[in-house]
């Protein structure tokens, strides 16, 4: 594997900053070594930033954004999950409730090594797995949800694949999960490719030239998943359900989002309980570029200062 293929995403003055202000620390978390690089503000009470990958992301493709929160006064932690980007685990091989597992302990972590108050975020995938997190117990103090999905029965498991207009069919939601059932209790290791699943070449919008070519070559991102993975990804409920959250919740819709429809996150959002607010900007599921971290910055930061 080439171990820096990661630094093609990145220009030269974000690659140096990050070799200069990048610590690495691994933390057991169910049963493997989790891969964590932090970029830590020299005050330890100053305010800490966990942002959680997707499905098709990991920590080092997330360096500008640590960047740009370390510039506003944060100490940012990007963890890989179980079986993705540098940590171990079978690649491929997991569950939405490992997962879950794995954030709750490294925030864990971070609330016993750092004073500040302390913050989580994530990223499509990775902005229901936040969510899911902080129900099961991450002690945070406010999240970030740039999209909102729920994984349980009648979820959006189906929403988040290629399968998503027979989701309108009747029926064929419930068909789904009872042959995602059968198929996990008699080969729940099978794994079958990843990116037949969902519609990765529209996870940028038109404006993120080259992006899904670099991508697609890159040898982190997980290959295939199990089917053991698939079931949990339609199966899973939240610790709590979203109408009873009680934390503080910024969600971030996109605008030009062809890989999930909107509305998905959008209806999420409408069910949650408690102190939550609502931002929708003009990008495609996920974007990169200076002019997209800025603006993404700014909503959190914004957001987090009037919550602090």
């Amino acid at each position: 594997m080439n171990t820096d293929y990661w630094r093609i995403y990145h220009d030269q003055n974000t690659l140096a900053w990050g070799d200069t202000h990048c610590r690495t620390h691994t933390l057991l978390s169910t049963g493997v070594r989790l891969h964590l690089d932090l970029y830590e503000q020299a005050d330890r009470s100053a305010p800490v930033m966990i942002f959680n990958h997707g499905g098709g992301g990991y920590s080092r493709l997330f360096i500008p954004i640590a960047h740009a929160l370390y510039e506003r006064g944060y100490t940012v932690i990007l963890p890989d999950q179980r079986g993705q980007g540098l940590s171990e685990g079978d690649r491929g091989d997991f569950t939405i409730g490992q997962h879950v597992e794995n954030i709750v302990d490294v925030a864990q972590w971070a609330r016993k090594t750092y004073d500040g108050p302390l913050y989580m975020g994530g990223g499509s995938l990775g902005g229901g797995l936040t969510y899911y997190a902080a129900a099961a117990g991450a002690p945070v103090d406010a999240l970030i949800l740039h999209n909102l999905y729920d994984f349980g029965p009648g979820g959006d498991g189906l929403a988040l694949s290629r399968l998503a207009p027979l989701s309108q069919i009747p029926g064929f939601a419930a068909l789904s999960r009872i042959m995602s059932t059968i198929a996990a209790r008699l080969l729940p290791g099978l794994k079958i490719p990843y990116r037949w699943l969902g519609v990765f070449e529209r996870m940028v919008d038109e404006r993120a030239v080259g992006f899904y070519e670099q991508w697609r070559a890159d040898p982190y991102p997980i290959q295939a998943v199990s089917l053991r993975y698939l079931h949990s990804l339609m199966t899973t409920p939240p610790a709590i359900p979203f109408e009873r959250n009680r934390l503080r919740v910024l969600v971030i819709n996109q605008k030009r989002d062809r890989m999930v429809r909107p509305e998905v996150t959008r209806r999420n959002y409408e069910r949650l309980g408690g102190d939550k607010h609502y931002v929708e900007i003009d990008y495609g599921h996920w974007a990169m570029g200076a002019a997209f971290v800025s603006e993404w910055t700014a909503i959190v930061d914004g957001f987090l200062r009037r919550s602090g």
